[in-house]
């Protein structure tokens, strides 16, 4: 059964190809010509990475300063947080706790 819708595929391509025009050489003509001018249309509708490299530019350079500027007050914050847990004069004991090897 498999066979018989094989074999009216094939005869119908058969079919086709009886109908179809001879072989002309003169097709052949300037058809890497062609094919050139096809591919360097569709190059020259991308754009290359570098170009696009360009553009995300200002974008990276937002999203570092943020960051620098994220570090800056995170840091700001802890140095506070820790002097006002340590308590008032909080240098001095140190300096007297070296001096006098406690």
């Amino acid at each position: 059964m498999e066979n018989d819708r094989s074999d009216d595929r094939i005869e119908r391509l058969f079919a086709a190809a009886r109908k179809s025009q001879p072989y002309n050489t003169n097709l052949e003509y300037g058809f890497e010509t062609r094919v050139m001018a096809k591919i360097s249309e569709q190059r020259d509708g991308q754009k290359p990475f570098f170009s696009w490299a360009w553009r995300f530019i200002p974008a990276l350079v937002v999203v570092v300063m943020m960051l620098g500027a994220w570090t800056y007050i995170s840091e700001q914050r802890q140095l506070i947080g820790l002097s006002s847990i340590a308590g008032i004069n909080n240098e001095e004991t140190m300096l007297v706790a070296s001096l006098t090897g406690e």
